[in-house]
């Protein structure tokens, strides 16, 4: 009796979570509400370049898959206006070099049970592998999130003295997948030494080989191998490019 109870109980759980994922689908039916979307009308002079044989319906409609395929990967469905991959991936090295060790700070969007959280964090970025690496204190909400759901999103905007950031923005998003590595695991030692090599250390504060177990055994690195990398940029603008360039993982990365 007891095991057709807990029978019971699964499916009626496996019911209830399958029609919450239906509901939130069934909410962009079609795309979702009309609100969300541009009306073409007269070219803006803002425009973004685009193939002379295209026309506005081709970008601006649903096209049945996500909210990203119809808004930001439209921009590849254009020729003209987008740069070789490899000049991409330079433009995003040049931007996240930080003081040239490519360690900068960066906004960590995490979701749990449909719930995110964003979190200022550092990431050094390793321009050999273009994977970013993090270590940080055990038990944090944030690697209790990453745990359980590994696609992660960071982003970093570059700071501007006059705060005039509508000008000329300089901003990079990337998608990816995230990895804990432990003491022990494979590959720690080597992500913990390029996450230890670039931080500043206080002052007064020298790291001892005994401190530095310590650091070893109360922390967790995450790692994060991008998928997709969209660099904002105002430079590319001027030059008649896209004002959004897109980077995507391949074989050869």
């Amino acid at each position: 009796m007891k095991r057709i109870f807990e029978v019971v109980i699964i499916v009626v759980m496996v019911f209830i979570y399958s029609d919450i994922g239906y509901a939130q689908v069934d909410g962009l039916k079609d795309g979702g509400p009309k609100y969300l979307y541009v009306t073409p009308l007269k070219k803006s002079p803002l425009h973004m370049p685009y193939d002379e044989d295209m026309k506005c319906v081709d970008c601006h409609k649903w096209d049945g898959i996500d909210a990203y395929t119809s808004a930001t990967m439209s921009l590849v469905k254009s020729e003209k206006g987008r740069l070789p991959k490899s000049e991409i991936k330079r433009a995003i090295l040049e931007t996240l070099k930080g003081r040239g060790n490519y360690r900068e700070m960066y906004v960590l969007a995490t979701a749990f049970n449909n719930k995110p959280l964003a979190t200022c964090m550092e990431y050094t970025l390793d321009p050999k592998s273009f994977i970013f690496y993090a270590s940080s204190e055990k038990q944090g909400e944030k690697l209790f999130h990453l745990a359980v759901n590994s696609d992660v999103s960071i982003v970093y905007v570059k700071f501007r003295n006059d705060l005039d950031y509508f000008k000329d923005p300089i901003g990079v998003q990337i998608v990816g997948k995230a990895e804990q590595l432990k003491l022990g695991d494979s590959g720690f030692e080597e992500a913990f030494d390029i996450c230890l090599s670039t931080v500043i250390m206080p002052e007064g504060m020298t790291l001892t080989p005994e401190f530095r177990k310590v650091l070893q055994k109360n922390q967790l690195v995450t790692k994060i191998t991008p998928k997709r990398i969209i660099i904002t940029h105002h430079k590319f603008r001027s030059a008649g490019h896209h004002f959004k360039q897109i980077w995507e993982a391949d074989d050869n990365r």
